[in-house]
């Protein structure tokens, strides 16, 4: 598949552009005073050279580096991070958020998945959804659009007081999928044989199928199936319409009612397929599975199957 028409925008009221937003809305409203951007990226170095003017700098997986838990067991984890509400209002001031204001979060990889990571782990503790926004193509849709960047650092107003700091709510549990809710879908997809499946992998076939082993075990989740999460994209970045969204994951073999979880390695690329079924395309039931092969393929009493 190439090129597609934009996915469908949820709307909310007209002060609400929706989940997704396109360059053209982020232009209009650059200069809003409760704008906060958050340009997440791996490397420093991009930021530093260009960011959308009053980007906040934030580098996801090192901030969260052994600060979050595992969705099981509270312990200490790497890979599968979700924060605490102390530690997620924290790097919200870090990001300069305060109370009322609207966020949104690109990244510079073409593909806005870390990004998307950050905005699964805000709605996790129930950040105001008419106030949570991705911007679609993140920076490279921007530079396409000939969009204003700079060099210049944000000013820290929240830390001087001149902003009130965000106090989350508890988790919202709807959208994390636990190991052994995973392990009930399994068993569930296996017994409906060639029935629609629950689970869904978005890696490469290579790790789906156990040859490209990141976990000391290599293989897939029994009844999952596959579908690589940059299929939801088109080739610019941008997500694709609703019902191609909805016709890649029935060619897969799986149905709006029916899905129940995605999954990869580390939650990442998880949380992008997420945001396209869940948010995009209304598949109200899936969640994102943040343990994902870290967690299920590093376990000793997990069923795998392989090929």
């Amino acid at each position: 598949m190439g090129r597609s028409a934009p996915a469908t925008r949820v709307k909310g009221g007209p002060a609400d552009p929706g989940r997704l937003i396109d360059v053209a809305w982020l232009a209009d409203h650059l200069r809003d005073p409760d704008l906060r951007l958050v340009h997440v990226s791996p490397d420093r170095r991009v930021y530093n050279k260009r960011h959308l003017p009053g980007a906040t700098y934030s580098e996801l997986h090192k901030e969260l580096a052994l600060k979050g838990t595992a969705p099981e067991t509270g312990d200490a984890a790497r890979e599968w991070l979700v924060p605490t509400p102390d530690q997620a209002e924290a790097l919200l001031r870090r990001w300069r958020v305060g109370e009322g204001d609207r966020i949104v979060l690109y990244d510079d990889v073409g593909q806005n998945r870390q990004a998307i990571r950050g905005y699964w782990l805000l709605r996790l503790y129930r950040y105001p959804l008419d106030r949570l926004h991705i911007l679609d193509g993140g920076l490279d849709a921007w530079r396409r659009a000939e969009g204003p960047t700079t060099t210049e650092l944000p000013e820290a107003d929240l830390a001087d007081g001149l902003r009130v700091p965000v106090q989350l709510e508890e988790r919202d549990d709807r959208l994390i999928a636990t190991y052994e809710e995973v392990l009930t879908w399994s068993e569930e997809s296996i017994r409906g044989e060639d029935g629609p499946t629950r689970i869904l992998d978005v890696r490469t076939a290579g790790e789906y199928v156990g040859s490209d082993l990141r976990a000391r075990r290599g293989g897939h989740i029994p009844g999952a199936r596959q579908r690589l999460f940059s299929d939801f994209l088109t080739d610019e970045g941008t997500f694709r319409s609703v019902d191609e969204i909805v016709a890649l994951v029935r060619a897969g073999g799986a149905e709006p009612g029916e899905l129940r979880a995605t999954y990869c390695q580390g939650g990442v690329r998880a949380a992008l397929a997420w945001f396209a079924l869940h948010e995009l395309a209304g598949f109200d039931e899936v969640r994102s599975y943040a343990g994902s092969w870290e967690e299920w393929g590093n376990r000793d009493d997990s069923p795998i199957e392989r090929p």
